[in-house]
């Protein structure tokens, strides 16, 4: 049997025992952390909002340990509960602290650039306050230099903070430009409720698209809003819960060329769990859409296929957009739904490198439809993809996600395609 559960599977018996026996909850007399090194006290502590000295209730001591995993810096978080006295018990958190320090050289995917060279310094959990600091560039198929620093709760309640600067030079994915990008940024976050939160934030770039023939800058200030709901009881791989994200930001070119654009950028998904156990079945079902309310400018123009909208339909090339072959993938404008099952197949587990490991299995359905005019979404003939994929945990990232998949069009097969991305879908 898997150790996380059976740790849990005693320590609800235990609980139980107590009701039978005692008829009534026990006192929580202490609640202690074990098994942290780097981590400051503090940043355990304001997760939990058991209060001692009260009766026991396992259902919030759970979702304690449970924000404890949600933090990221842990590989594996176990809860006890250990009898003082006839009607005392004591909540005992075992931690098992991730990596915190990562390669400096590494080789960096991604679908839309291939392959480069990564020379990075990441400190997960920096100064054992759970936060993050990183420094990095990278050469190949992406050129980039940045530096980012996240602190998720740097003052008051739940209040937190977030800077980055840096260089990206790269190939457009799909239009016939090479792209100079500067940026700054930073932005403020605020939890409202444990399921409401909120983050504004200011983005400067200083972006330039160039070919032989043409060279245009473009040069904005972007104000942005960020609203989420999120009920997941594990954000890495949740068994149940709702998480609705809103991003809302504004374009507004410094050099009064009127090349201004507002977005609106939104995903819903709802999880259910379909078998329990710790090698659970669950249900997933997701809804995003991206709407630009704006003038066409061909700079904007995004696509569908690739591992995070349409799988099954590989990632376009310059080649693909110029010939037209394939035009309803194009546009400014988009709405994709996507299901799932996902299927652990190895629960979860912390390594003797304090790195965690698993394996889940999962089918999915994606659809979707993409157009230059809003109106005219819902009439466009959809693009769908059907296929199927393992996940394997890992530090920081969550998740190493394959997905293999198959692309279908107005009816017909178009291709097939293996989608190797960071991070789920959804």
């Amino acid at each position: 049997m898997n150790i996380s559960l059976s740790i849990r599977l005693s320590t609800i018996i235990l609980f139980l025992l107590f009701v039978g026996v005692f008829g009534q909850n026990p006192i929580v007399k202490k609640i202690v952390f074990i098994g942290q090194s780097k981590t400051k006290p503090y940043i355990l502590k304001r997760e939990i909002q058991h209060l001692k000295n009260v009766p026991l209730d396992f259902s919030l001591a759970e979702a304690d340990r449970q924000r404890l995993e949600n933090l990221g810096i842990f590989s594996m978080v176990t809860l006890q509960v250990f009898n003082q006295n006839q009607n005392e018990v004591v909540l005992r958190y075992t931690l098992i602290e991730s990596w915190r320090f990562f390669p400096m050289i590494t080789p960096i995917y991604d679908e839309k650039w291939g392959w480069s060279v990564g020379a990075m310094l990441m400190i997960n959990n920096f100064r054992g306050r759970n936060e993050s600091f990183s420094i990095q560039g990278q050469y190949g198929g992406q050129n980039t230099l940045g530096i980012e620093f996240i602190n998720p709760w740097i003052a008051g309640d739940h209040i937190s903070f977030q800077f980055g600067a840096g260089n990206n030079i790269y190939d457009h994915t799909f239009l016939p430009y090479d792209i100079n990008s500067n940026n700054f940024q930073f932005g403020l976050g605020k939890y409202f409720t444990n399921e409401i939160r909120a983050k504004i934030g200011l983005k400067v770039i200083d972006r330039t698209y160039s070919n032989e023939t043409i060279t245009k800058n473009y040069q904005y200030v972007i104000p942005h809003l960020n609203i989420m709901y999120d009920t997941r009881d594990l954000y890495a791989n949740p068994s149940e819960g709702i998480i609705s994200a809103n991003s809302i930001f504004y374009r507004l070119g410094i050099k009064g060329d009127k090349n201004n654009q507002l977005v609106w950028n939104q995903s819903t998904s709802y999880f259910k769990e379909l078998i329990g156990g710790s090698r659970n079945m669950v249900a997933g079902v997701n809804l995003a859409s991206l709407l630009s309310f704006s003038k066409n400018l061909d700079v904007w123009y995004d696509y569908l296929g690739g591992a995070y909208t349409i799988r099954g339909w590989m990632v376009p090339t310059v080649e693909l957009y110029t010939n037209s072959d394939q035009s309803y993938r194009f546009g400014m404008n988009w709405i994709t739904a996507s299901a799932e099952i996902r299927q652990i197949i190895i629960p979860k587990f912390a390594t003797k490198y304090n790195n965690e490991f698993g394996l889940s299995i999962a089918a999915f359905a994606d659809i979707g439809t993409i157009d230059n005019s809003m109106s005219e979404l819902i009439q466009q003939a959809p693009l769908i993809g059907l296929g199927i994929g393992i996940r394997i945990p890992w530090p920081v990232i969550k998740s190493l996600r394959l997905d293999y998949g198959w692309s279908f069009y107005q009816g017909k097969y178009v291709e097939q395609s293996l989608h190797f991305a960071f991070g789920e879908k959804f």
